[in-house]
């Protein structure tokens, strides 16, 4: 109940009735500090809200778009919040950091210049440092190489610097922070350490130790919420304080009633940077916690996949809370495709809002990267090494036929 001090309310307080003067004057200095909680605020009604829309008429008022911008959702269409559409705007073939590797999956990805760049599986991008980590080797550590020419450093997969023994065995997960100054690294005997990476010299602040003999296979770092989560092959999903450097919680994402369910790897771990929300995927399902280890929701079994076209990577955007029409979760699948997902709170279930099409991945989807001011582009990678890029359609780029057809749906 959104109420005042009592006192303050007209007609409330009878100053003249009340005998102990210490009661009266404290009463008296409350109303004087405080004042009185007017009776009326305005004698006419309130202006309507000035809602403004982009259809009118049946046309597009363009002139609006700029003021609607900040209030659209992830990958939604400014203009219509509610319309998910994304088309394929180029693709390409990933070749830094593929030496060394079995395969030619892109482990990692990012836009220079309105280029895609990608890494190798076994690499991790600083793209504030136009770098790449490298790890995997034999030496339990990584090494630090050129991912984008500068004036600097011109030599793409140059080796800057390298850092043994990082580990007692080898590393298997790295993840740096958006800012680059903070990496985190997990090993084959499960534990995790925290560093700084400063004027090329790597400093250890914290092991970290929690995951009972599991390989780490999927790490997240969130300077805003000052969180780390990791996920091991052995089912368990951690969640530690930047901050402190100390456990926080473990979230139970387990949503089987068999006990006698071996436990499955976790693919996927991935944070919300605007609200804290966590992202799971293991098992072939998505499921979302909040910052506190509450349920949010799950992927609905309704929406279950077949052996041929499950999730194989799950990645989160950045979707505020209040923007209920927004997408919070993207999935890249085995069989290619790519699926964006929203969210129903009150039925705690993941709702399937838009697969991209035409489909450019005939192969398993390794990486998913989100980019833009407002989140409307979005970066696949796949196991054969071929990288796409994809935007969400903007309403002043559609010809008249296309722009009725979304307008239609608003």
């Amino acid at each position: 109940m959104n109420t005042f001090v009592h006192v303050t309310y007209e007609g409330a307080v009878d100053i003249s009735s009340i005998q102990d003067p210490v009661q009266r004057e404290s009463i008296i200095a409350q109303i004087q500090n405080f004042g009185q909680t007017p009776t009326r605020l305005e004698r006419k009604p309130f202006p309507s809200r000035n809602i403004t829309k982009t259809a009118k008429d049946a046309k597009a008022d363009f002139s609006v778009l700029p003021l609607l911008e900040p209030l659209t959702p992830p990958f939604c269409v400014v203009g219509c919040p509610h319309v998910v559409h994304m088309r394929v705007a180029m693709d390409d073939k990933c070749k830094v950091g593929m030496m060394g590797q079995n395969d030619h999956s892109v482990g990692d990805m990012c836009l220079s210049k309105g280029q895609m760049v990608g890494v190798g599986k076994t690499c991790a991008l600083i793209a504030s440092a136009k770098k790449y980590y490298r790890f995997g080797g034999s030496n339990n550590g990584i090494s630090v190489h050129v991912a984008i020419p500068s004036a600097r450093n011109w030599e793409v997969n140059r080796v800057l610097t390298i850092h043994d023994d990082m580990h007692r065995s080898p590393v298997t997960a790295v993840k740096p922070s958006r800012d680059g100054l903070w990496l985190v690294t997990g090993c084959m005997d499960s534990t995790v350490r925290v560093w700084k990476y400063e004027n090329s010299h790597m400093r250890l602040q914290a092991t970290l130790c929690g995951h009972d003999g599991g390989k780490i296979t999927c790490i997240d770092i969130s300077t805003t919420f000052g969180t780390i989560v990791t996920g091991a092959d052995d089912g368990t999903v951690l969640m530690w304080d930047l901050r402190t450097l100390s456990f926080l919680r473990e979230l139970d994402h387990d949503t089987s009633t068999d006990m006698r369910a071996m436990p499955k790897s976790v693919e996927s771990v991935s944070l919300n940077d605007k609200t804290g929300d966590v992202l799971i995927l293991a098992d072939s399902k998505v499921i979302i916690f909040d910052i506190n280890g509450n349920l949010i929701a799950v992927m609905s079994p309704r929406d279950s996949f077949s052996a041929k076209d499950k999730p194989s990577c799950a990645i989160s955007t950045d979707c505020p809370e209040w923007m209920e029409a927004g997408i919070v979760a993207i999935t890249g699948h085995k069989d290619g495709a790519v699926i964006l997902w929203g969210i129903s709170r009150d039925k705690e279930e993941l709702i399937m809002r838009h697969i991209i099409e035409p489909k450019v991945h005939e192969c398993a989807i390794t990486c998913l990267r989100i980019e833009g001011k407002r989140q409307d582009t979005l970066l696949c990678g796949d196991t054969g090494g071929k990288m796409s890029l994809c935007k969400t359609i903007q309403l002043d780029a559609l010809n008249q036929k296309d722009l009725a057809l979304i307008l239609g749906e608003c």
